[in-house]
Parts: C-alpha cells; sequence; structure tokens
C-alpha cells in the first residue's frame, strides 16, 4: 500500500521545518517509513495504560512480527495525540489510517531486500523525499480498496503466473508419479 509511505513522507517533509532534523530519516533509515511521529509531534504523548496493555497482550497472541507490533504501539500513541497538537497541522492527512485499514482487512507486511512486501503488492523502500511525489488514493472505503486488490499489478501477476506454474508442475509430478497418496495430498481428493 503505496499511501501509507507517501503520508509518512508528508510528515517527515513538515516536521523537518520545525527544528532540528527528526530522528527519523536519512540518518535512520531502520525508522523509516515506520516511525512514531506522535513522538515528534507531542513528545509527551502517552497512550492510556489500560488500552496500552490491552494492545501488547493482543499483540503477543497475534502479531505477525515486531515491526508490526512497532506500528501499531506507533498508531495508538498517534491516536492518543490531543486536538491541539494536530491542529497546527490540518492540511495533512492521518499517516496511519492505510496502515490499519491495511490490518484491519488481514492484510500484513514485511521488509526484504529494499521492498516492503504487503503479501502481494510490494512497494520499493526509498528515501522518503522519494514518496511526497507519490500520487494519493483517492478513497480507502471498502469499496474503493476492494477495488485495487483487485488491480492488476505487474506483483500480482506474477504472483498468479508463477502459482499456475507450480500448479502445472505439481500436476505433472503427480501424473508421472501416479501415486494416490500423493494425489490426495495435493488435490485434496
Amino acid at each position: 500500500m503505496r499511501e501509507y509511505p507517501r503520508r509518512t513522507a508528508l510528515w517527515v517533509a513538515e516536521l523537518r521545518k520545525d527544528g532540528p532534523p527528526p530522528f527519523f530519516g536519512t540518518g535512520h533509515p531502520d525508522n523509516w517509513p515506520f516511525c512514531d511521529i506522535a513522538a515528534r509531534v507531542d513528545p509527551r504523548v502517552r497512550a492510556e495504560e489500560a488500552i496500552a496493555a490491552r494492545l501488547d497482550a493482543f499483540l503477543s497472541e497475534h502479531a505477525s512480527g515486531f515491526l508490526v507490533g512497532t506500528v501499531c504501539r506507533a498508531a495508538l500513541r498517534w491516536a492518543s495525540l490531543p486536538d491541539e497538537a494536530l491542529a497546527r497541522y490540518p492540511h495533512l492527512p492521518d499517516p496511519f489510517e492505510p496502515l490499519v485499514l491495511l490490518l484491519e482487512r488481514g492484510g500484513g507486511f514485511s521488509i526484504e531486500n529494499g521492498f516492503i512486501d504487503f503479501i502481494a503488492h510490494r512497494v520499493r523502500l526509498t528515501r522518503w523525499e522519494e514518496h511526497t511525489a507519490t500520487p494519493p488514493i483517492p478513497s480507502l472505503t471498502p469499496d474503493a480498496l476492494d477495488a485495487l486488490d483487485a488491480a492488476e499489478t505487474p506483483t500480482s501477476a506474477r504472483f498468479r503466473a508463477i502459482d499456475a506454474k507450480f500448479e502445472r508442475r505439481i500436476a505433472e509430478a503427480v501424473e508421472s508419479i501416479g501415486h494416490t497418496y500423493v494425489r490426495s495430498i495435493v488435490t485434496g481428493v
């Protein structure tokens, strides 16, 4: 989902105007784009302890990895920001909305070889400055996201082609082996 790095890049660009370079960016590439923007907007922000504890308990059972937990905690701190802290930035979108929607819809992500891999869609992990020019996704409604999910992309087309090729190879192997047990495992019959 290219919308998350785009929105985060807009916040990084804006926060760089407020003073010394933020704690994320060039000097800390491990933080980009999964950075705690709320801590920069208002360093005093803390999530309610009971809610943070519930999130930690949930993540300990359900998070697919450390990075997902890091982002969920940052999103909770973001949601804990007081309105007056955000009033200084009325022109900027909620940076975590696209990622929260991705997770709510059962999606996941990882980082590998300079890409954020959103399972079937990959987003090149470049410097934050390059993401500020990315066109916004016009709508994050469920229908609009369903249409994006269904859209043909080079990555999703490649995965479908790999899956089809893999299925053909399995079918050929099963036919050549002719073993009932292998056929039942592969075909479920």
